[in-house]
């Protein structure tokens, strides 16, 4: 599975130049990494815990590869309700 429509959406609003290439390159190597078929919630939740900030991303693409619940419950993904959330902070792809 590659990046979603919406996430590189994101990533492109959150940004720019070589930054977005780079967060780009890492979420792809995330989401090779990742199986159980919640790429898309964990990788969102890295983009949501980060802020838009370069060393936030660093720190939690780091949490999210040593603990995916970790990641998803700081950033408000954790509970049953975590697609509409996506949808309310991501949109959708339709």
């Amino acid at each position: 599975m590659g990046l979603t429509p919406r996430i590189k959406r994101r990533i492109a609003q959150d940004y720019t130049g070589e930054d977005r290439q780079a967060v780009e390159e890492i979420l792809h190597e995330l989401v090779n990494d990742l199986t159980g078929g919640a790429e898309e919630r964990i990788v969102a939740a890295t983009l949501i815990r980060s802020q838009a900030k370069v060393e936030r991303f660093l720190l939690a693409v780091q949490i999210a590869r040593d603990d995916s619940r970790g990641i998803l419950m700081s950033s408000g993904l954790e509970h049953e309700d975590w697609r509409e959330r996506l949808d309310a902070e991501f949109g959708t792809d339709s």
